[in-house]
């Protein structure tokens, strides 16, 4: 639900909803809660000793869950139309439940103390009571100040259409209306000590930005509130619905935004997981903390044995997943275009390009592209001539010295040109070396 603005609850006020049925589990330092009667969404988070509560359950919508987006746009289900400030966003199962107040169904809940594990069929967000064609899973457990969260996708859709890739938050994080202040890194020099960007801006249009630490938070005037880890992106999105200082609880429409962002297709029949950790303190211990994960990240690289590891396609199709040990892509124009997921590293450290891949084609002609962390800087972008035929073979791009290429960086884009229909490549691995 959040990547239209939020001015259509501004008017209304929230819509009917059941009595909580809560499963909690609880360390000394966090509580955390999710309602049945919610689809198993997170709905509680309470920092040990502060004891505030973090979670904002104005509508179904908000909480800390799932929701995916596909095609088509609008969504339409057996002639019962969307909503019409919610029509553009197509596809779009929520775990808890709909615009007009329907709960997702639960079928499994577990709590066994250390672990909370939830199975449900979630809802169309933009419709009126229809259940989405999928299952949500999630697992819950307690890691000394954190909350880990794992999530799972099962698409069980009759519509087999590639569709587009779109913006998939991983996942949407909705906070009290007091921790409206948003904080990160997003500058080229990560875990060295740089300051911090801060700022309070409700939108609309939501403010996208870089996190390349791989972290945000919503905070208070004081900066204590709720950090998100999520390791898989560097691109964000934050927002919110401003409010007076006494409606800023749970059930009041004030409320602050945050999601890690990633582009992705969701195939008809996908299995998608994904992971992330929630942590309640000082901007200070969020950061410490995730310094601590991240630590021995390397440079990226990508190995496609069975899924498409969060780059997208334009200008082919593929058959689909799982993948059988390469990413193969045929063309439909004359230009496929594989572009890659969010993320960072530095081009004084990742001078080569290694790319495993077979080009059956006339021509192996591969425009290479990235993008700076920074919005000033333009694309930049080099051709280089890779074998066609044969089988597959790595080959060797030295990026070293190129126009543009320096500094922070956060994007590859591999662009197979001068194509003719029905030609092919078949994508092992990428990987950026020293």
């Amino acid at each position: 639900m959040i990547l239209a603005d939020l001015s259509a609850e501004r008017s209304c006020g929230a819509p009917p909803r059941l009595e909580p049925e809560m499963s909690f589990l609880e360390n000394d330092k966090i509580k955390v809660g999710v309602d049945l009667r919610m689809g198993g969404s997170i709905t509680s988070l309470v920092g040990k000793p502060d004891g505030r509560e973090l979670i904002n359950n104005f509508d179904h919508g908000r909480q800390v869950q799932m929701s995916f987006y596909s095609g088509p746009i609008p969504f339409v289900f057996n002639g019962k139309q969307p909503h019409p400030a919610w029509k553009g966003l197509g596809w779009n199962p929520v775990q808890s439940g709909d615009w007009a107040g329907n709960a997702a169904r639960v079928l499994e809940h577990r709590n066994s103390g250390s672990e909370m594990y939830t199975r449900l069929v979630p809802m169309q967000w933009p419709l009126d009571g229809v259940e989405g064609d999928c299952e949500l899973e999630s697992w819950i457990q307690l890691e000394a100040k954190s909350v880990h969260v794992r999530c799972k996708l099962t698409n069980r859709r009759e519509d087999k259409v590639f569709y587009q890739a779109r913006h998939q938050e991983l996942p949407a994080v909705y906070v009290n209306g007091g921790f409206a202040r948003a904080v990160t890194y997003a500058g080229d020099k990560p875990f060295t000590g740089g300051a911090l960007s801060e700022w309070v801006d409700p939108g609309p249009p939501w403010k996208t930005f870089s996190a390349t630490e791989h972290w945000a938070a919503m905070v208070d005037v004081k900066g204590w509130g709720l950090g998100v880890w999520q390791p898989a992106s560097t691109l964000w999105k934050q927002g919110g619905v401003p409010g007076e200082p006494a409606k800023q609880g749970p059930r009041d429409n004030s409320t602050g935004y945050l999601a890690p962002i990633t582009l992705e297709h969701i195939d008809h029949n996908i299995q998608y997981e994904y992971e992330f950790r929630l942590v309640p303190g000082t901007v200070k211990e969020i950061r410490s903390q995730v310094q601590l994960w991240e630590k021995g990240r390397g440079l990226p690289q990508y190995k496609f044995e069975g899924t498409r590891l969060g780059w997208t396609l334009r200008g082919g199709v593929d058959a689909g997943l799982p993948l059988q040990g390469a990413w193969r892509v045929q063309a439909q124009s004359p230009v496929i275009v594989l572009d890659g997921p969010f993320t960072f590293w530095r081009a004084e450290g990742a001078s080569t390009l290694k790319i495993s891949a077979l080009v059956k084609a006339q021509q192996g002609r591969l425009r290479v592209a990235w993008k700076s962390i920074s919005p000033e800087e333009p694309e930049g972008s080099t051709v280089f001539e890779m074998p066609v035929g044969g089988m597959i073979r790595e080959s060797s791009f030295s990026l070293k010295g190129l126009p543009g290429y320096k500094g922070g960086l956060q994007r590859l884009s591999l662009r197979f040109e001068a194509l003719k229909a029905g030609e092919s490549v078949e994508v092992e691995s990428v990987r950026l070396a020293p």
